[in-house]
């Protein structure tokens, strides 16, 4: 065998990290959880801001948004069948509309993502430093642990993924006991007057 065939031969590190059959029913069971995460916070924050607002657009909104989902769900998992491609939203969007649109959703994705993370580092940072300092008597400023978080996501990325599945199951359910534990940490005769839930539109004629 060649020194040429060798070379193609040999996997390479992303080959190795994503090979077949790497990631068990857990980790993908774990990785579908962590991607609906955003769910729980838009259980805690919609309900909030309709309470603050009444605004009745703020329901409305979710039919319109379910409508747009389900029309997209329709066309990906019909084109699903027929692409076999690693390429997420690039391989569909350039299958169907072309190389040069796929490259620009591509971009727009790309650009998307990185303001994303720029702003959950951001808040990440700040809380992580109020925490530390108020419960661990560590003061450092917020960027330190912002860069801390960016550097743990980084090298997690580059691991196997099943490695990153098994670290985010451990993440997961040690976060499953946390809302419990503030229910039995702060009893309700401790809660201020005149919270969200007295604010509701349905609960401002029962006083």
């Amino acid at each position: 065998m060649s020194p040429a065939q060798t070379a193609h031969s040999k996997p390479g590190a992303v080959s190795r990290a994503l090979a077949r059959d790497r990631l068990g029913v857990p980790a993908v069971l774990f990785f579908v959880l962590a991607g609906v995460a955003p769910l729980t916070v838009a259980a805690g924050g919609i309900p909030t801001a309709y309470a603050t607002t009444g605004l009745t657009g703020i329901p409305a909104a979710f039919l319109v948004i379910a409508l747009i989902l389900a029309l997209f769900a329709t066309g990906y998992v019909a084109m699903t069948r027929s692409i076999r491609n690693a390429g997420a939203f690039y391989a569909f969007i350039a299958a169907g509309l072309g190389r040069v649109t796929g490259v620009a959703a591509a971009l727009v994705a790309l650009l998307a993502y990185s303001f994303l993370q720029v702003g959950l580092y951001g808040a990440v940072g700040p809380n992580a430093a109020a925490e530390a300092g108020a419960h661990l008597g560590v003061h450092a400023p917020w960027w330190a642990f912002a860069l801390g978080a960016w550097a743990v996501v980084t090298v997690l990325g580059l691991l196997r993924v099943d490695i990153t599945g098994r670290v985010l199951g451990v993440l997961l359910t040690a976060v499953r006991p946390a809302p419990a534990a503030m229910r039995v940490a702060i009893p309700e005769s401790s809660q201020c007057p005149g919270s969200t839930a007295d604010h509701l539109p349905g609960n401002r004629g029962l006083k």
